[in-house]
């Protein structure tokens, strides 16, 4: 199944659905579909992908097809990421603030409890969290920005 082909039936299945989640996963696998296709992707690559959407069988009934397509898209989002390095659009930011909230709050936490136990937890924590999360956001941007100028976002 190549592009075009997904691309034709996910849009088939976006004008059947009346739900708002539905359309919301039909219309990310679609704007990630016109975004290979608009990529100068080698002949190997393309291959790749078409045998990939093949294996994913998109066309299968299933009762529940909220679940199925996003799962589906996961899969087809982790396997552009591990088989080409390409990446959606904010990936590291987001990245970036979570593990900058994690790492954050630790060390917060620990130098809140270091100075003051009842009252600098709180504090510690709630400060770490808030600028690891920018500190995280920063890092992730400037990642980001390195993924757009090497053609790996999609």
């Amino acid at each position: 199944m190549n592009i075009s082909d997904t691309s034709e039936l996910l849009n088939s299945l976006l004008s059947e659905t009346d739900k708002k989640s539905e359309k919301k996963i039909y219309n990310c696998f679609i704007r990630t579909l016109s975004s290979l296709k608009n990529k100068d992707l080698t002949k190997n690559q393309s291959h790749l992908i078409q045998e990939k959407l093949s294996s994913l069988d998109l066309k299968a009934t299933t009762e529940n097809r909220k679940k199925f397509y996003k799962q589906k898209l996961s899969e087809f989002k982790a396997f552009l990421k591990n088989k080409f390095s390409f990446t959606s659009e904010g990936y590291y930011t987001g990245m970036g603030m979570v593990y900058g909230m994690i790492f954050g709050a630790g060390i917060g936490l620990s130098i809140g409890t270091a100075i003051n136990p009842p009252l600098g937890i709180s504090i510690g924590l709630s400060i770490g969290a808030g600028v690891g999360m920018v500190l995280g956001m920063i890092y992730g941007a400037r990642k980001d920005a390195e993924a757009k100028r090497q053609g790996r976002v999609i």
